[in-house]
């Protein structure tokens, strides 16, 4: 690029669009409802719900004393986990969340990746944050409140995963739960690096599957 002056450097270093921020490795943000698959597949793992579960969604659930609204204002309805998907029903994944806890939600969206680099032959990747008792104590110095949990299972609180992670995360589980270490490269990947595999039910991976479909 050459030499650049003082002037514009500080122009773009103080640029609110953050230019120099490689988004896609860098990037920390809250995965919303693009979440919900992971949490998905670790309720079913965990055995807290099958596909004939269902939650009611009047529009929202109360939690903790706390009122927690759905995206959809005048409800869902009665929901299973295909519809639930298909229709991101806030409520069902509160229902689904709070039997699981956060410490099992972290579990399995470890086990896709989140919390971690990928690996990305890029410099600078940053890891994301995958909330849970254990971190919250370690690094905020307070403790895990029930609340918070119904947060995370919708993909907000301090939940945060990079552009990379969730397409690394979701694609695992699209690959039957295999995961591929992504590459930025001009010839093929080393032959003998191995994919990641984890143990998990190839009828849940379909069940997420087919709700995502829908």
């Amino acid at each position: 690029a050459g030499r650049i002056r003082s002037r514009e450097w500080s122009e773009i270093i103080s640029n609110p669009d953050k230019p120099l921020l490689n988004r896609g490795i860098q990037a920390q943000l809250a995965p919303g409802s693009t979440f919900k698959p992971i949490v998905a597949m670790a309720a079913l793992e965990a055995g807290v719900v099958d596909d004939h579960t269902t939650a009611h969604c009047s529009g929202g659930a109360t939690y903790y004393g706390r009122f927690t609204a759905c995206h959809a204002k005048k409800g869902h309805g009665a929901v299973s986990l295909n519809r639930a998907l298909a229709q991101s029903c806030d409520v069902y994944f509160y229902y689904a969340g709070d039997r699981l806890g956060s410490d099992r939600i972290a579990e399995y969206a470890e086990r896709t990746g989140l919390g971690k680099r990928t690996g990305v032959d890029l410099p600078g990747e940053a890891e994301g944050i995958v909330p849970s008792t254990r971190w919250k104590i370690r690094h905020q110095r307070q403790k895990w409140y029930a609340g918070e949990t119904i947060s995370v299972a919708i993909g907000q609180g301090a939940l945060t995963v990079t552009p990379i992670q969730l397409a690394y995360s979701i694609g695992g589980l699209a690959l039957d739960g295999v995961w591929y270490r992504p590459h930025l490269l001009r010839q093929p990947a080393p032959a003998d690096e191995e994919p990641r595999h984890a143990t998990v039910d190839a009828n849940h991976l379909r069940l997420v599957m087919n709700g995502m479909y829908s």
